[in-house]
């Protein structure tokens, strides 16, 4: 039990220890004094107070309180103004605890170190923005900072890829000290020729004048904008502004070494974010806050190529000229990088529609070209099936013929024998060749009906009269039918019973019903052969043809495949009549069907409908 006490008052001294510095905290807000070289509304410092904010805020929220002041020293560098500065500050932060002071910008670093005993005597100070710290050597141990390059060399190299054409380099500056010393930097750092450029400067110039000789410039130039805080007729400036004027009547592309500048009018350059650069400031900040005073006493910007999309469009540069690790800013993708997923899925349906729709479309064409043959071969079928029928009718249509021949012959003789008697008998004279005239128009009608069977050719449906189809198809299986001695009866309606039907067919039809009824009562005694034929008009409006015999019927086996092809109860026959029949019907948008509730005999019924 003692050791577990123990341990529990180690575990919460431990606790303690370690909350301690929070607690210590949360009661005692530390304080942080940013001094900035330039005036607050200058876009590289908006920008650094932005990271600063952003990085402190996010590691202490409600702990840190910010002091903040623009001495505006560049465009308003007198010693006097200083002095005032300094003697303001010193009596504002007299009494206040600070933590930490950042200065940003050479300026700022200057007048926080020269003033720094009165004004936060032994606080540790940061700083950044500087390109060069040969002024401030030796640094206290307790000063720390980033230092920044503005790499115009590697602005340069940036160029020569986008613009490997390119001959010469312009490098633009203001009028002010800060510009010339500016200037002074870059031409011993670049010399006359850089990065495969003629180097030539340009600075002593009003705005209207810059901008006339930035509009005036060869077209394999490029031009870097420095600063211009001010400018030969002692204007002043915010330096982004100045550039944004002058980049956009450039006759050429302009490149910059501040990310302020993008979004002015400048294509690209080799900068260090000034957001990163308050950033890092607030890193060693919190570093500085914590007690951690081991970080080295300088760092370098991190620096990255950035290029703006929109000049990339305006001066046509090629995108592969680009290089690869670059940062593309205010990129506006296409359509297609947009919406690439839900073009490939609609491109995907599309595509799929159209598989489908050219399978459909290929499908119908080979179904209505398979329609066509199968109406050929139905044709084909038919009309070989009524070369059959009419082989078998061969005697009786022969003997068919015979009669009215025979007559005609007859009547001839005995006007033949009239005229070489002499006689005046007109009236005789005149029946005879009435007799001769109908026994004609006889044989022309078997003739007709058999020459119309015979031929093959589309079928044509035209309004017919049932009763009429029926009586012709009797009249050419009359002979036929007294030969196997069967005895066929017409029961026609009455009235109207017109049907829009192929008349061939449908004789067709008819005549193979009367043949199959025919047969199908060959075995019984001649007296029982009887075959009714009915025309009936249906309650629906349909007309309907019956052919009933009094043979055997269908076999009960057979009843539901008898329309099937090669199904056949005849020892010689190949089965197709019916199915050819039925065939025959439904193409011509009726039905054929054998009553099923006969009790003697087989009923078949052709149903078709009204004309």
């Amino acid at each position: 039990m003692r050791l577990r006490f123990r341990c529990r008052f180690l575990i919460a001294a431990l606790l303690l220890l370690l909350s301690a510095p929070a607690l210590a905290m949360a009661a005692s807000p530390q304080r942080v004094l940013v001094v900035y070289e330039n005036e607050s509304t200058l876009a590289a410092v908006v920008e650094i107070a932005a990271g600063l904010r952003e990085k402190l805020e996010a590691a202490a929220p409600g702990h840190i309180e910010f002091y903040t002041e623009h001495l505006d020293i560049t465009r308003f560098a007198s010693a006097d103004r200083r002095q005032w500065l300094a003697d303001d500050l010193e009596a504002k932060y007299r009494g206040v605890r600070l933590d930490v002071v950042l200065a940003v910008g050479p300026g700022a670093l200057r007048f926080v170190l020269e003033r720094r005993d009165r004004l936060a005597k032994g606080v540790p100070v940061v700083f950044g923005a500087i390109r060069d710290l040969s002024a401030f050597q030796p640094l206290p141990a307790d000063v720390k900072g980033i230092v920044s390059h503005f790499d115009v060399s590697k602005t340069l190299q940036l160029a020569r890829q986008l613009q490997p054409r390119a001959k010469r380099a312009v490098v633009l500056s203001g009028s002010s000290g800060f510009d010339r010393s500016w200037e002074a930097t870059v031409r011993a750092s670049l010399g006359d020729r850089h990065a495969g450029f003629d180097i030539d400067y340009m600075s002593g110039l009003s705005l209207e004048g810059f901008k006339k000789a930035a509009a005036a410039l060869p077209r394999e130039a490029v031009l870097l904008i420095l600063t211009v805080f001010e400018d030969k007729d002692g204007q002043r400036f915010v330096p982004r502004d100045a550039a944004e004027a002058i980049a956009g009547v450039a006759s050429v592309p302009a490149y910059t070494v501040y990310s302020s500048y993008f979004g002015a009018n400048v294509l690209a350059g080799h900068v260090g974010p000034f957001q990163m650069i308050g950033s890092q400031m607030g890193d060693l900040a919190l570093e500085v806050l914590r007690g951690d005073m081991t970080a080295p006493q300088t760092s370098v910007t991190r620096e990255a190529d950035l290029v703006d999309w929109r000049q990339v469009q305006r001066w046509g540069i090629d995108r592969n000229l680009i290089p690869a690790q670059t940062q593309i800013l205010n990129y506006e993708p296409t359509p297609w990088e947009r919406f690439r997923l839900p073009i490939l899925l609609a491109l995907s349906v599309i595509a799929a529609q159209t598989l489908t729709i050219g399978a459909l479309l290929i499908q119908n064409r080979r179904s209505r070209r398979l329609e066509e043959d199968l109406a050929t071969e139905r044709l084909e079928l038919a009309h070989l099936a009524r070369r059959s029928q009419l082989g078998e009718l061969s005697g009786a249509l022969a003997h068919e013929l015979a009669q009215p021949l025979t007559s005609i012959l007859a009547n001839a003789e005995v006007g033949r024998r009239l005229a070489d008697a002499e006689t005046d008998d007109r009236s005789e004279i005149k029946d005879i060749f009435d007799d001769i005239i109908a026994d004609d128009k006889r044989a022309a009608s078997v003739i007709a009906q058999l020459r119309s069977m015979m031929m093959k050719g589309d079928v044509a449906l035209d309004v017919l009269d049932l009763n009429e189809a029926v009586r012709a198809t009797v009249t050419l299986a009359h002979a036929e039918l007294m030969s196997r001695r069967t005895d066929v009866t017409v029961v026609e309606a009455p009235g109207d019973v017109a049907v829009k039907a192929n008349l061939v067919q449908l004789q067709q039809v008819i005549l193979n019903l009367l043949l199959n009824a025919a047969d199908a009562m060959e075995t019984m005694p001649p007296k029982q052969r009887k075959v009714e034929i009915s025309v009936r008009k249906r309650e629906d409006g349909f007309r309907e043809l019956a052919v009933a015999d009094a043979g055997p019927g269908i076999p009960p086996a057979m009843r539901a495949d008898v329309f099937k092809p090669f199904v056949t109860t005849k020892k010689s026959g190949l089965g197709l009549g019916l199915a050819i029949c039925r065939t025959i019907i439904e193409a011509q948008g009726g039905k054929l069907i054998f009553d099923d509730g006969v009790t003697r005999g087989a009923r078949a019924v052709v149903t078709l409908p009204p004309a």
